[in-house]
């Protein structure tokens, strides 16, 4: 869910995670996913993130990153959790990847529906770019050092978003002008 919001954010704090061996942190040694553990690799990913981070700051940029960054999101999303799943096995991995394909691509969705139009103003969608790399930072924390409260704020986070979505809706519908 987090790499609908910053694609290389996640995957690095996972690498890193599992290279100092927290204790819900997935072990990817003897994994496909074993590479992730290398000290380039980790410190590339975290260059690559603070890029990603000042680049989303740039409004006049969005539409362009958002083509360019949204496959590599979902892709990233499906590679986090098939990581994290797969030292029960390639079918557990599969499927997991499956799913984290599905659930980044609706995370994406949801954060591009959420942004203000940034050629209206550079202020909001500045502001919630902020607020999105606060929310993946700490969820990235809370997702590995309490899975069970990771999973309830992922929940919380879903029901915002259809809620916001549904306000938006009702606010606009009596505003429309009867034809016929």
């Amino acid at each position: 869910m987090l790499t609908g919001l910053r694609a290389f954010l996640p995957v690095a704090f996972l690498a890193l995670y599992s290279r100092l061996e927290f204790a819900s942190a997935p072990v990817l040694d003897e994994t496909w996913f074993g590479f992730l553990q290398k000290t380039w690799v980790i410190i590339l990913l975290f260059v690559l993130a603070v890029a990603e981070i000042g680049v989303d700051k740039l409004p006049a940029l969005s539409l362009s990153r958002d083509r360019i960054m949204g496959p590599i999101k979902i892709v990233l999303g499906g590679v986090v959790f098939a990581a994290a799943m797969s030292p029960d096995g390639w079918i557990a991995m599969a499927a997991s990847g499956v799913l984290g394909l599905a659930i980044a691509g609706v995370s994406d969705r949801a954060r591009r529906s959420l942004r203000p139009d940034p050629a209206s103003n550079m202020g909001p969608v500045v502001l919630m770019s902020i607020y999105e790399d606060a929310a993946v930072l700490v969820a990235t924390l809370v997702f590995v050092l309490a899975p069970l409260l990771g999973a309830l704020l992922a929940c919380f986070l879903v029901l915002l978003t259809f809620r916001i979505r549904q306000r938006r809706k009702r606010k606009h519908k009596g505003l429309r002008i009867l034809t016929g």
